[in-house]
């Protein structure tokens, strides 16, 4: 066909680094039809497509979708080619800015696990550490006989409401418990689960919680939030020290039972009080 001006699909294919298949493709779409198919089937290009072509792969490349390239040439001016652009340009930012929020939430979530052997190593020490500003969504147990079942179920209350509300719970979640109540023969009124919030959402009809930036008495541990001994020793420390609580035990989950082996079997968490100025 080479007498007749006409190019073979594997060397129109071959010139702009796409696949044979991918100008079949292009033929089914209508986005570039061959000007002549043979009778065994051969299909051949005339040499005027090529700027065509060359105009698809390179959108194409830009991640332009095609059924915006076609709709673009079907009558191509400049004004449409600009417009194209300017499209893929907003969804580009759209998709960067959806990125950064994921890459903050990979971050958040890292942050849960950095260091963790050493701090497991630390476990039942208590000490002082100054931690920011928190919103958690609450979701209260609903008895006060509680088991690993019950907490889970209370704990995906408060996670799926953030789900709802387009966040990922990437910050991690805990437990509340009274500090009063602990001491009393109902340690486990007015306790419930958390979900730490990754940022400041716009939620309605849910109980959140405001953990004040300040300087909490910590200690890791290996212990269930309904096993309330570890609370005991942090408290009972914090009265050594003659520290006063200024608000509710935070228990925060670090790792969870995905995590059990032959020498982790319980949850390993960080106990958490705000220090009274």
């Amino acid at each position: 066909m080479r007498d007749k001006g006409l190019i073979k699909i594997s060397e129109m294919a071959s010139l702009h680094g796409v696949s044979r298949q991918t100008l079949i493709l292009y033929d089914k779409n209508g986005l570039l039809k061959p000007v002549e198919i043979a009778e065994n089937g051969y299909r051949y290009y005339s040499v005027d497509q090529i700027p065509r072509l060359r105009q698809i792969c390179l959108l194409k490349e830009m991640g332009v979708p095609l059924s915006d390239i076609r709709a673009h040439l079907e009558a191509p001016t400049t004004d449409s080619m600009r417009a194209l652009l300017e499209g893929r340009r907003q969804a580009i930012a759209q998709e960067q800015a959806r990125l950064e929020e994921q890459l903050r939430e990979l971050n958040q979530l890292d942050d849960i696990f950095v260091h963790v052997r050493t701090k497991e190593r630390n476990a039942g020490i208590p000490f002082v550490l100054w931690i920011p500003e928190r919103t958690a969504l609450f979701s209260p147990f609903p008895k006060e006989r509680m088991d690993e079942k019950t907490l889970h179920l209370a704990l995906m209350d408060a996670w799926g409401r953030l789900l709802e509300a387009g966040a990922i719970p990437s910050r991690g979640f805990a437990s509340l418990l009274d500090a009063p109540a602990l001491r009393s023969d109902r340690p486990l009124d007015g306790a419930g689960s958390l979900v730490i919030m990754p940022r400041e959402l716009p939620m309605d009809d849910v109980a959140l919680v405001k953990l004040p930036a300040g300087e909490y008495a910590c200690m890791y541990k290996h212990a269930m939030p309904y096993d309330v001994e570890p609370a005991h020793q942090l408290l009972d420390w914090m009265g050594e020290q003659g520290l006063e609580p200024a608000g509710p035990v935070v228990d925060r989950c670090l790792l969870d039972s995905v995590f059990y082996d032959e020498n982790r079997t319980a949850d390993f968490c960080r106990l958490e009080v705000l220090i009274a100025p």
